[in-house]
């Protein structure tokens, strides 16, 4: 298979692995496995995404033993100074992939211009937020932040999407639609 473009945006702590609990390493002998599974996850975002991710410097994944959550702005990793970073626990990729890629979830939504100004302003875009809107008001949503915060909501369901679309699919199919026609759409 070949590498993944998002290689140069996805980065490990080197001690995230031993200061991972147990389990973890029975699952992932080395940081590059981790790595790799977290890769193969990313790998359903289409190309134009991505191209549209790598067109900036802003927005990186960094897989880390205990911090967790989207950072607007720059965030410190060894040493460099990166924006918009999207931190996910390690422990969490074995425990609940829907969990550990909600921070990536909250990175693409930012990618993609959610609640900012500069975002598109064109039928399909209105389109798309009146269904993410429709669909948190339905009381959709997989955790509590997802049912108490329409921000949320989005971000947990792009990373769902990425982890288990069939499952979101079963739960909430309306944003499955949704997401599968604009986000996971090479032509939105």
């Amino acid at each position: 298979m070949p590498p993944s473009p998002l290689a140069p945006r996805v980065h490990i702590s080197p001690d995230a692995l031993a200061r991972s609990p147990g389990h973890v390493a029975e699952r992932f002998e080395t940081v590059s496995d981790a790595l790799a599974a977290t890769l193969a996850l990313l790998r359903p975002l289409p190309e134009a995404l991505v191209a549209r991710w790598l067109a900036t410097p802003r927005g990186h994944v960094v897989i880390d033993a205990r911090q967790h959550g989207f950072v607007a702005g720059e965030s410190l990793f060894r040493g460099r100074a990166l924006a918009d970073v999207a931190w996910v626990r390690l422990a969490l990729l074995v425990d609940d992939p829907v969990a550990y890629l909600t921070p990536v979830g909250w990175l693409i939504a930012r990618i993609m211009g959610w609640g900012q100004d500069n975002a598109r302003d064109d039928q399909r875009w209105r389109d798309f937020e009146r269904g993410v809107q429709s669909g948190f008001a339905a009381g959709y949503g997989r955790s509590e932040a997802a049912q108490a915060d329409v921000n949320a909501y989005l971000a947990e369901g792009v990373a769902w999407h990425l982890a288990d679309a069939r499952g979101l699919n079963a739960a909430d199919p309306r944003l499955h639609k949704l997401l599968r026609a604009t986000i996971f759409d090479e032509s939105f």
